[in-house]
């Protein structure tokens, strides 16, 4: 068994050894601690306002292939194992409490603060896959719309269809969330002076991004969005920025390396300010804080995307037009990379009564990674540079990942996901450059029966540096109903079909089948 949140120098396919001080960060151990107390509290502390959401789940992934199917495995929060059979039990617990004024007569009048917190577990056994996971262990207050949270949280950054999208390009919830603290406004807050008709929302994080390959590193992310339109009017337009970077970090693979100064790359807090909050490139060209790579270039892995969106709601549904464009450095922020990025058309439709079958959301999208602001380092006639070089970097040997899983869109995948024998070696992303059709469906079969739908075809086109020779092409496809079974524990079953056949991965046919419980004792 392993404890996923090892600070050791080991490949991120090897098994984390049980530490207590490896399990997770300090931030997220105090916010289980905290969790635990509190449920053993109970309501007599806390008895105005309360609400706890458990939930149990046990289950079971089998196939006819020992790597499970792409549409089981991704946007799971790196929870999912990649091999199977595999066994599979979690249990988590979210607290939701209105804290009301001392001297407020009305037992319904709330003041302005609210906090809560959540935490889950994850365990995994079969196939070298003993493992535990935290994907969530958090604790947040609320004060009117500003919310501050610390720990690890589940999240999906950008504007995207959440429930059936390919995944968001930077941060699309296919790795476990990255422990840190982060302040802001995390839904639309109108801006009164204007009359409501702008509203924005975003945040400010620090992140401790421990993954195993590296120590003391960090993770900066700021995110920015803006909705214009008339309040309570049918259209509306969304413009905004998500901004990540992994910045500081001592390993043994830097030590004489140019990329490093003594084995350690700066952590400096003018450095921070200036070249990771801000993105400005260096003033001098090298210090004794970091080398040439960063005075060139800036501190840090930048990875980040323009989000921009139009939304139409009709009396009964909505349309939402979506694109997110990403960038890694200059020519990405100025667009030259276009037309790379996700596009997606999706339609959602409010529950109707008195029909037995319904489809309630449908979504296309497209994506597109080739550009790359051009094939070569230098571009003539330009001060922009090429190759972007999705996800890979130099410093940061395995790239925009986390624990081995990738961070942004699932369909720029690590290579030790892929066809090794055709495919395997070059860089930690060595398929960067893809283009991808994707299309979702969900609704409910009379009502209580939820299903939802995925299947996607994606050309794979390899890197600038190591083109995949042939191009391989890779059809993923998933069916998934969740229908109730018993009113103790309001139990659900969970069950899953997922194919996968082409070149990118093993050709196979895998499922999952498992029971849900999301309640205290029997339901109504």
């Amino acid at each position: 068994m392993a404890f996923i949140g090892a600070q050791k120098e080991v490949s991120h396919q090897s098994f984390y050894p049980w530490k207590a001080e490896n399990f997770i960060s300090l931030p997220v151990r105090i916010c289980v601690m905290v969790l635990v107390i509190l449920a053993q509290t109970g309501s007599a502390i806390y008895g105005q306002s309360q609400h706890w959401n458990p939930s149990a789940e046990l289950g079971t992934y089998i196939g006819t292939n020992a790597t499970t199917p792409f549409w089981l495995r991704a946007n799971q929060f790196g929870v999912v194992p990649l091999t199977m059979p595999a066994f599979t039990a979690r249990a988590g617990l979210v607290y939701e409490s209105q804290i009301y004024s001392p001297d407020s007569t009305k037992t319904t009048k709330p003041t302005k603060i609210r906090w809560g917190g959540g935490v889950e577990a994850v365990y995994n056994a079969g196939r070298g896959n003993d493992k535990v996971y935290l994907p969530e262990g958090y604790l947040k207050i609320r004060w009117r719309k500003l919310e501050f949270w610390g720990g690890r949280r589940k999240e999906i950054l950008g504007i995207v269809d959440t429930t059936l999208s390919a995944g968001s390009f930077t941060w699309s919830g296919n790795a476990l969330p990255v422990p840190k603290i982060q302040l802001g406004f995390p839904d639309y807050v109108p801006l009164k002076f204007l009359k409501s008709w702008v509203s924005l929302k975003g945040f400010f994080s620090h992140g401790w991004y421990n993954s195993p390959y590296i120590q003391d590193a960090y993770l900066h992310q700021k995110t920015l969005h803006g909705k214009f339109g008339k309040p309570g009017g049918r259209f509306n337009l969304q413009f905004g920025v998500v901004h990540s970077v992994i910045w500081a970090g001592s390993a043994e693979y830097l030590k004489d390396s140019p990329l490093a100064i003594d084995g350690k790359l700066t952590s400096n807090f003018g450095d921070y300010l200036w070249g990771v909050v801000i993105g400005k490139i260096p003033k001098v060209y090298r210090n004794k804080r970091f080398t040439n790579f960063d005075g060139e270039n800036r501190v840090g892995n930048h990875v980040g995307q323009y989000d921009l969106a139009l939304e139409y709601k009709f009396p009964k549904s909505k349309l939402l037009l979506y694109h997110n464009h990403p960038f890694e450095d200059g020519s990405g922020l100025q667009l030259q990379n276009i037309p790379d990025g996700l596009y997606g058309l999706g339609w959602k439709r409010s529950p109707a009564s008195g029909s037995f079958f319904q489809v309630r959301g449908v979504l296309l999208e497209y994506l597109f990674s080739k550009d790359q602001s051009g094939a070569g380092f230098d571009v003539p006639g330009t001060h922009f540079k090429g190759n972007d070089n999705y996800f890979d970097h130099a410093q940061y040997r395995e790239g925009w990942s986390y624990f081995g899983k990738g961070m942004g869109t699932p369909f720029l995948p690590p290579t030790s996901e892929i066809n090794q024998k055709d495919y395997g070696g070059g860089e930690f992303f060595s398929d960067n450059r893809v283009v991808v059709y994707h299309a979702g469906l969900e609704g409910t079969v009379s009502k209580a029966v939820q299903w939802r739908t995925k299947i996607s075809y994606s050309a794979n086109y390899g890197t600038n540096n190591r083109p995949f020779e042939p191009t391989a092409k890779q059809f993923s496809y998933l069916l998934m109903v969740d229908a109730p079974l018993l009113k103790w524990g309001n139990t659900r079953l969970i069950t899953k079909l997922a194919v996968d056949q082409g070149d990118l991965y093993p050709a196979s046919v895998g499922g999952y089948i498992g029971l849900r419980a999301t309640r205290w004792g029997r339901t109504r």
